[in-house]
């Protein structure tokens, strides 16, 4: 991340939200408890380990071996859904800032074009909306984190092989994610499937699971926009 700076109409008061052009080059995003089924409509759904803590981020996979998001071309972003990270990932939480926010500059969704942040020297009700939107998108990433976590806590979770075939010969593995252990959870004692279940833990899970079908998606629109072009993949 590049400079984050607390929100001001000294420094931004011409600066302007284009929803449009969030999200460009994002290759994942973190996403909320909520999300998980309307995300897997469009996206395969993993988990990473976060260098610092150890522990695994949930996360919708929108690139493969390119640095760009494959759902952003013609003008926007090209899915039934937008994970919230993205559409707010020129903004951070920050107490100092107008409305409560802080931006990095070099966002592509912050310009001169869109809407405007501020109206004078008040932030506009659109920073606003923004600023309770990232609340709930905090929150709900926390939820997911619990929801993790608990995952992690019960032995379930296990590393994705996931193998691209170039058409050139060449193949390009993904390091670094993980997916839910099948085999692991259908071991998992009666008692602990019941506190899993009724605890909503378990069908998050198989959701994750069936996400993976979506990378045959992210590789179609690989080839309708990049070469060398991906003739199959493998998961493991």
């Amino acid at each position: 991340m590049t400079g984050i700076t607390p929100l001001s109409p000294a420094a931004h008061r011409g600066l302007r939200y284009n929803r449009h052009a969030a999200g460009g080059m994002r290759r994942f995003a973190r996403i909320g408890l909520s999300e998980i089924a309307v995300a897997a409509a469009d996206m395969p759904l993993c988990l990473a380990k976060d260098g610092q803590t150890g522990r695994f981020n949930l996360i919708a996979l929108m690139s493969l071996v390119e640095p760009a998001n494959l759902f952003v071309f013609g003008g926007g972003f090209q899915a039934t859904y937008v994970p919230r990270a993205v559409m707010l990932g020129g903004f951070r939480l920050d107490a100092r800032g107008a409305a409560g926010l802080a931006i990095d500059s070099a966002d592509p969704s912050l310009g001169d074009a869109g809407g405007p942040l501020f109206a004078g020297e008040q932030p506009t009700p659109l920073a606003h909306d923004i600023a309770r939107a990232l609340e709930r998108l905090v929150a709900d990433v926390e939820a997911a984190q619990a929801l993790v976590d608990a995952w992690a806590a019960h032995g379930l979770i296990r590393p994705l092989g996931l193998s691209l075939a170039k058409a050139d010969g060449g193949a390009h593995d993904l390091a670094g994610l993980y997916t839910i252990d099948e085999a692991a959870v259908q071991a998992l004692p009666d008692a602990d499937v019941i506190a899993l279940h009724r605890a909503d833990r378990l069908a998050p899970a198989a959701v994750l699971t069936g996400s993976l079908a979506q990378v045959e998606r992210l590789r179609q629109l690989h080839n309708a926009r990049f070469a060398p072009a991906l003739t199959g993949y493998s998961l493991d």
